[in-house]
């Protein structure tokens, strides 16, 4: 996949897009929208992917809602939709195994770093 895949989550953890009402559905847009322009500058991005995978069969493993924002670049597919099927393999086992994760420090380390953006 790209780089790093940064999930922006509702406050109130509900399990589909549908569950939120109005309000969330905003505040959820309007802080991704904030992330987004926080992933792009820091990953040097060109353009954001933003993908909400709602229900099993769109893809989604965890059983929250949450917006993935993925910073791109030229040429980082050679099929610029083949984006959606590396997303198909988030988080599924054989696909995407806890080994082949970013230990907790790492993550860590990115989240103090991106922190910084939003003081």
């Amino acid at each position: 996949m790209t780089d790093t895949d940064v999930l922006v989550c509702p406050l109130r953890p509900v399990e589909r897009f549908r569950d939120l009402n109005p309000s969330e559905v905003a505040d959820l847009f309007q802080m991704a929208q904030r992330v987004g322009n926080v992933v792009e500058k820091h990953f040097q991005g060109t353009s954001l992917t933003f993908s909400i995978q709602d229900g099993p069969e769109s893809g989604q493993t965890v059983k929250h809602v949450h917006v993935h924002i993925l910073p791109r670049k030229i040429g980082d597919f050679s099929r610029n939709d083949s984006i959606y099927d590396e997303l198909q393999k988030h988080d599924k086992v054989g696909e995407d195994s806890p080994a082949m994760w970013r230990s907790e420090d790492e993550m860590a380390a990115e989240a103090a770093e991106l922190r910084a953006y939003f003081q």
